[in-house]
């Protein structure tokens, strides 16, 4: 029996010393879930495999949430949308609440800790990427070797995620998230196999950005990329030929099979008659405070000609259901965030201002709520609150107190 408790102890000693790393692993695995859980309601109960790493961590999620500003921010934010629902117009909506914004809080302190140790948060990052990889060749084989569908016509989906697979433009946001973290890797640099290895990453997640021919994926995915030239610069200029000759590659294939006529025709896919829509509907005190987070924020069939699901647009979405006051804290969180990422790309580490540039120039013209899991998109969490919160935990590795980086190893 003491041989055993012996054994137990030094097992609970490793953990206690490793809980950085099983913290940054759990969240890893739960990150996953975006390219390959079957749908958003498993993925959100596989947070309690992470919970058990999240208390195991709790000494220094703890000390993130009482000294970083940041998420001070945050939970201004997440009290602010949670408030919101006392006077949002019924129906409300069930999902949501205190308890998703405890959570996200939660994950966005647990993050800002594991991207203050050196090494985690790109290790994730680079996971990601790699399984992205993985799941988008899979989707190209299972997807186009169907023979009623064909490239260039018919738009790509993760076929991992829901019976018929993911929305072209989610699809398309995952790719672009996907690829500049493929072209941060892929830089040249000493070890030409390592290189080699992240240019085939890219490959196909370029391949299947242009694949899903969604546009606002594609304006991201720009934009994260302009940033990781920028910092770059010339040991960009292989990973930047690579992207081209994807590209070029695509329409290649496109045109010999005759097809993509619709890429052009879809014009603005009806956002414009969208975002008039709602906008014509705030005003006064609404354009204030909002409709309030939870309420109805879809367009009936009979108004439009087709049945809208949400604004398209995270910051639309935000005005409508926060008003200024709420769209106002959420810039004020991604600006912050920004500015520290563009702190760690001076630095020489420019993954983080990519990813998040990435991330909110895609939400401009797609997404629903930022900051919660229960988004009809799903995927806003990811290319928003991820990246920003591991830029401010690369970021506070500086200074901050309690979040030194010798303090946390």
């Amino acid at each position: 029996m003491k041989g055993l408790q012996g054994k137990t102890g030094k097992a609970l000693s490793c953990c206690w010393k490793s809980r950085e790393l099983l913290l940054a692993g759990a969240l890893g695995f739960w990150v996953a879930g975006f390219w390959v859980a079957e749908d958003g309601w498993h993925h959100r109960r596989a947070l309690w495999l992470v919970f058990p790493f999240v208390l195991l961590g709790g000494d220094q999620i703890v000390r993130a949430a009482s000294g970083v500003r940041w998420l001070w921010l945050v939970a201004l934010l997440l009290g602010w949308q949670s408030l919101s629902r006392s006077w949002a117009t019924p129906p409300l909506g069930q999902a949501g609440g205190i308890g998703d914004s405890v959570v996200v809080f939660a994950l966005a302190a647990a993050l800002v800790v594991t991207g203050g140790k050196k090494g985690l948060g790109v290790w994730i990052v680079g996971g990601l990427a790699i399984l992205g990889a993985v799941v988008v060749l899979y989707s190209l084989l299972t997807f186009y070797g169907s023979p009623s569908r064909d490239l260039g016509v018919h738009r790509l989906r993760n076929m991992l995620v829901y019976s018929d697979g993911l929305n072209a433009v989610l699809t398309g946001m995952l790719c672009a998230a996907g690829a500049v973290a493929g072209a941060w890797f892929a830089r040249s640099g000493e070890n030409k196999a390592r290189q080699a290895s992240w240019l085939v990453v890219l490959a196909v997640l370029v391949f299947g950005v242009m694949a899903s021919q969604s546009r606002g994926p594609m304006l991201g995915m720009m934009a994260g990329l302009a940033m990781v030239c920028f910092f770059e610069r010339r040991s960009f200029i292989p990973a930047g030929l690579w992207i081209g000759a994807v590209v070029g590659l695509y329409f290649c294939v496109v045109l010999w099979t005759g097809g993509s006529e619709g890429f052009v025709e879809r014009g603005s896919a009806g956002r414009i008659a969208i975002y008039q829509w709602f906008l014509e509907r705030i005003s006064g005190l609404e354009l204030i405070f909002g409709w309030g987070f939870g309420a109805e924020s879809s367009i009936p069939e009979e108004e439009l000609g087709w049945f809208v699901h949400h604004p398209h647009s995270s910051y639309l979405t935000q005005l409508i259901l926060g008003g200024a006051l709420g769209l106002a804290l959420l810039v004020a969180v991604l600006g912050w965030s920004w500015r520290e990422a563009w702190g760690e790309g001076r630095r020489g580490e420019c993954l983080w201002v990519a990813l998040l540039s990435c991330g909110v120039v895609t939400l401009i013209v797609d997404g629903g709520e930022i900051f919660t899991l229960h988004s009809i998109p799903r995927l806003e969490w990811l290319m928003g609150v991820f990246p920003a919160a591991l830029a401010v935990g690369r970021g506070l590795k500086q200074g901050a107190p309690g979040l030194h980086e010798d303090e946390c190893s």
